[in-house]
């Protein structure tokens, strides 16, 4: 067995292996984390068994994500190594990640701990009303604002996740009386259907009318919103049919930063 960086050429493997997790990613969606991470891919006889891949955020924080080993080569210490060989490399920065149950043992191991659970809520999006303020799509020269907001929210610099959203995604934004971005959301194409995410906003109410926006055009479709617990906004997407699937917890190894609770990740991997 040998650890390499995961190449684009293996990207194939590396879906085949998360969809016998019956995690959702598509081809595309591993694309994506690779325009945005560092990757490592365990290899047997040239094969890939596992993965793990890095996403930094400015000069102070790292998410780890994309953590799997196919289930016949675990007991080996691979998932360790994998991340082990991204961790040496940003030695002293706060590290972040979304662990499944499974996961948790080993993180606890590499000194991250539990700071709260996720929310994996989704289904097939019934019709919405109107927002009652005004959300607007985002405009070209925005995005620095937008930016700006993120990292106030999530206390990380992700401002190339944010051009990249800005590129590929819809972009929502609610303004101040002023024209000030206050809050923002995005929708794109993900795994079974569409996330809405990151959900940046002040209040709960906000957070619904950026959601109402983006799902105005989505009936019956499959949507899905991962959001940090606390927040109050379950039982509204429960009513609009997004179910809470699957409770993932968020750790954190060398906190330094204090990040605010998300309305809606813009992925588990991510953040």
């Amino acid at each position: 067995m040998e650890i390499v960086s995961l190449a684009q050429r293996q990207l194939d493997q590396a879906t085949a292996l998360s969809q016998a997790e019956n995690w959702p990613h598509r081809l595309q969606d591993w694309q994506m984390l690779m325009t945005l991470s560092q990757g490592r891919a365990a290899l047997r006889d040239g094969v890939v068994i596992g993965t793990a891949l890095r996403t930094d955020y400015g000069p102070d924080v790292s998410l780890l994500n994309m953590i799997i080993v196919q289930r016949s080569e675990r007991g080996q210490r691979i998932g360790y190594k994998l991340m082990s060989s991204l961790m040496d490399e940003v030695s002293g920065r706060e590290l972040r990640l979304v662990a499944t149950k499974a996961g948790i043992p080993l993180y606890e191991k590499l000194g991250f701990e539990s700071e709260g659970e996720i929310f994996q809520c989704q289904g097939e999006i019934a019709s919405v009303g109107l927002p009652d303020e005004e959300i607007n799509p985002a405009k070209p020269d925005d995005t620095h604002a937008i930016i700006e907001l993120d990292s106030r929210f999530l206390a990380a610099d992700r401002r190339a996740l944010v051009q990249w959203l800005a590129k590929h995604a819809r972009l929502a934004v609610a303004r101040g009386a002023q024209g000030e971005i206050l809050g923002y959301a995005a929708l794109r194409r993900f795994g079974k259907g569409h996330v809405i995410g990151p959900i940046q906003a002040n209040s709960q109410r906000q957070a619904q009318n950026l959601v109402c926006y983006l799902a105005a055009s989505l009936a019956e479709q499959f949507v899905r919103i991962d959001m940090d617990d606390g927040l109050g906004l379950m039982p509204w997407l429960g009513d609009l049919g997004l179910k809470c699937v699957d409770t993932v917890t968020r750790m954190r190894k060398n906190p330094q930063t204090n990040p605010r609770p998300a309305f809606g990740l813009c992925s588990q991997a991510l953040g």
